[in-house]
């Protein structure tokens, strides 16, 4: 079945979540959901559940018999033959959810149980956040070496094709589907220098764009808060997003600012959609830290707007008041320029970190300031989880 625009996939999410909530008398069962014979087999008949079908309607009782990997009846079953039956009254049966944002592309190599995601109910993951897995080059497979090593993980592909083929071949538990990051794609023809693209190095990338479309891509993202794609211009995400467009994909972003040039963060993404021609999807819409909380509302006020006028744009967010980053989020973008190694090196200078300190408390900085943002160290907790064995 193919996964629907990003855009469609919030909704369906929305939709179970909101009628999960609701409460109430339990509505009748529809009058006809599917042809059953009149003595239907099933492997599994899940007996007596609230079901919540993801369209948004009232949730109603009934039975769903499953046969193979299909749902093949809902309604009244209970004269149906089933191998195995199992009482679900009370609880909720509901479509798998859709995480729209999650980061498992690597980690389903790794264990392809992806328990963490199936005991919250969820079975399609969305991934590809400013980088993808693929494609990446010798250098990027350099970069990332160490943690393929320790989990034992065999970089063994280049290609979003060759990615998916791993894929189906390790059976993941959850269906996996990915956006080609613009990120991703700076870094493969450019680096992570702070510096506009050539003409070029834009077509290399759109050339990129291109191929991972045909190889399954849903479209193309940016996450414009961090290294190398904070270095991408408007004009930059524009060519790529077109190219994303000719094969009916879109553009997704982790927009380049949440907090104090959020309005201007919002153009940018209306700019790219109308430039394009593309529908467009903010990811985790929000107005981050204290200071920027009452922007909310005229954020909204243009982001409906653009749509009233024409222009396809829509936005997720999520329902906790934390986020999860790397440490180095919390640095200046001027010491993060070119890498891990670059910022190392850079921060070993007295002069340096102390530089790089008093931009962290300054609330005016030029970048996402994360640090001054939480609160500084009060708003800050480190954690780390390392595997002691590998799941198999």
């Amino acid at each position: 079945m193919p996964i629907p625009c990003a855009a469609r996939l919030f909704a369906l999410v929305s939709a179970v979540a909101l009628s999960w909530a609701c409460g109430g008398p339990p509505p009748a069962a529809p009058a006809a959901t599917a042809p059953v014979s009149a003595t239907p087999r099933f492997d599994v008949v899940l007996q007596g559940g609230r079901v919540v079908d993801g369209t948004g309607a009232p949730w109603f009782v009934a039975d769903v018999g499953i046969q193979g990997d299909r749902i093949m009846a809902l309604g009244d079953l209970a004269a149906a033959q089933a191998a195995a039956r199992v009482d679900v009254s009370g609880l909720v049966v509901a479509p798998g959810f859709i995480d729209l944002l999650g980061q498992s592309e690597f980690n389903v190599l790794v264990d392809n149980r992806v328990a963490s995601k199936i005991t919250q109910g969820i079975t399609t993951e969305i991934t590809g956040e400013g980088v993808s897995i693929a494609p990446v080059n010798d250098r990027m497979i350099a970069a990332r070496k160490a943690s393929y090593d320790f989990f034992k993980v065999p970089q063994d592909f280049r290609t979003l094709d060759e990615y998916f083929a791993r894929l189906s071949a390790k059976r993941s538990a959850v269906n996996l589907g990915t956006f080609v990051g613009s990120g991703g794609l700076r870094d493969y023809v450019v680096g992570q220098d702070d510096r506009p693209a050539t003409a070029d190095e834009i077509a290399k990338m759109q050339a990129l764009v291109a191929q991972a479309m045909a190889e399954g891509a849903l479209g193309v993202s940016s996450s414009l808060q961090y290294i190398p794609n904070r270095f991408s211009t408007t004009d930059e995400l524009v060519a790529l997003a077109k190219t994303a467009a000719a094969s009916r994909g879109i553009y997704i972003t982790h927009q380049r600012s949440e907090g104090n040039k959020v309005f201007d963060s919002v153009q940018e993404v209306l700019t790219i959609a109308e430039q394009a021609d593309i529908p467009a999807e903010i990811w985790h819409l929000k107005t981050a830290y204290k200071a920027n909380w009452g922007k909310m509302p005229e954020v909204l006020t243009r982001l409906e707007a653009a749509r009233a006028k024409g222009l396809r744009v829509s936005a997720n967010i999520y329902p906790y008041d934390r986020a999860s980053n790397g440490l180095d989020a919390c640095l200046p973008v001027w010491v993060r320029e070119g890498g891990t190694d670059a910022m190392l090196k850079r921060l070993q200078d007295p002069e340096t970190r102390a530089r790089v300190k008093r931009d962290m408390d300054d609330p005016n900085a030029p970048y996402e300031n994360q640090w001054y943002g939480s609160g500084g160290p009060a708003g800050v907790r480190t954690s780390r989880l390392i595997l002691p064995c590998r799941m198999t």
